[in-house]
């Protein structure tokens, strides 16, 4: 048996022939189709990253912030500190 499709298809289809193995009772089947969905998911993620990786080519991995710093670090790349070492945010219970 060939299943054939791009990496979403053949993810549904691993994922179906898993439920209906294991609705059938052959745990060890549905297990194998499960490893083999798991396969193709992760080619998935690969995917996407790539397709994010191509749409933001600025992009360093922090998240949604421009300009690649975290929100509490300075120019620098480090925590933002005042001149005697004590951290510049107010404290919470004040």
């Amino acid at each position: 048996m060939r299943i054939r499709g791009n990496a979403w298809q053949v993810h549904e289809k691993y994922q179906a022939l898993a439920r209906d193995a294991a609705s059938s009772g052959d745990r060890i089947q549905a297990e194998n189709y499960l490893q083999h969905a798991e396969h193709y998911f992760r080619i998935i993620n690969q995917i996407q990253e790539s397709e994010n990786r191509q749409r933001n080519p600025g992009g360093n991995g922090h998240g949604a912030l421009s300009g690649g710093m975290m929100a509490d670090e300075d120019e620098g790349g480090e925590a933002a500190e005042d001149a005697d070492g004590a951290d510049e945010r107010a404290p919470l219970n004040a």
